[in-house]
């Protein structure tokens, strides 16, 4: 007689490591985190003020609401702990960016904005990415992102030690490439085709494989 699976669950698949996260390093806390809570949409996200016209990768990046439609980023700590990064200095300045998020023809340029470099040092143009005006911010667009939303900051939360900075943002105005949205305002994930960040160092994932199932009736 056939062993009933979903009645046979051998230890070895059940057991667990019990970790007590808050007393571990916070570069294990990290490494748990962001392997585990995946794959995690991209938000490039550009911005002007004090520390320049600037562009950086932001992988805790999620929607948290509508009416109005609102995105929220988690801003880490420099690389040393010091100061804090530039995209968060221009957004305290001026509260307002522009939220792209990233397709995999774009890839590697995105990836050429993730390094840490000097103030004042244009991201955008090292990537050879193009700017257009936005409509309602002063940060500029990147024209070839499929999707470009432009943003005011709503809150900046810091959280933790060494702080990560919670960044709360509304969004005034969206810009989505063409090919992608349709006359009923539904995507087309293919044309979209995003990509999502996974475990350090550098893996990421694409929308290679998807499936629908529909919520069951209560």
């Amino acid at each position: 007689m056939g062993q009933n699976s979903s009645l046979a669950t051998p230890a070895a698949a059940t057991a667990t490591v019990e970790l007590d996260l808050p007393s571990l390093a916070w570069a294990d806390q990290y490494k748990i985190l962001s392997s585990t809570v995946i794959p995690r949409p991209i938000a490039l996200v550009s911005t002007a003020g004090p520390a320049g016209t600037n562009a950086a990768p932001f992988s805790f990046f999620n929607a948290v609401a509508f009416c109005p439609p609102m995105l929220m980023i988690s801003i880490g700590t420099p690389a040393g702990g010091e100061g804090e990064k530039h995209t968060l200095t221009n957004l305290r300045a001026n509260g307002e960016c522009v939220v792209h998020i990233v397709d995999d023809a774009n890839k590697e340029r995105m990836n050429r904005c993730a390094p840490e470099y000097p103030i004042g040092v244009n991201e955008i143009a090292i990537a050879g990415f193009t700017t257009i005006a936005s409509t309602m911010v002063q940060p500029p667009r990147i024209a070839e992102l499929p999707v470009q939303y432009e943003c005011r900051v709503h809150s900046i939360q810091p959280l933790g030690s060494p702080p990560c900075h919670l960044v709360l943002l509304e969004v005034v105005v969206a810009h989505i490439r063409r090919d992608v949205i349709d006359e009923r305002h539904r995507i087309d994930l293919l044309r979209l085709n995003p990509i999502g960040r996974l475990s350090s160092p550098g893996m990421y994932s694409r929308i290679t494989d998807n499936f629908r199932m529909d919520v069951p009736p209560a």
